[in-house]
């Protein structure tokens, strides 16, 4: 599974989730807490995208566009025994 897959597979399963909740919040009526909780569900829902987000945008503001964002990890090099001879 490719990237775009995994993603298309990803925010399919988030509106799923988010068109479940609503239809259930909104099964007894409209209250005054469905907007909290439906503002709740979206930020659990996109946290990853939102946080990944915020650090490209942090990283944008400091100035350092060629930090590595959170998504891609950083490898440590490490070097073999036989290099070290």
């Amino acid at each position: 599974m490719d990237g775009k897959q995994r993603n298309l597979l990803l925010n399919l399963n988030r509106l799923f989730i988010f068109a479940l909740t609503l239809t259930g919040l909104l099964m007894d009526g409209l209250q005054a807490s469905d907007l909290p909780v439906t503002l709740a569900l979206m930020a659990w829902l996109w946290l990853a995208l939102w946080t990944r987000m915020e650090a490209r945008l942090l990283n944008w503001v400091s100035g350092s566009l060629a930090a590595p964002s959170i998504a891609e990890a950083p490898n440590s090099p490490q070097k073999s025994s036989a290099a070290k001879m």
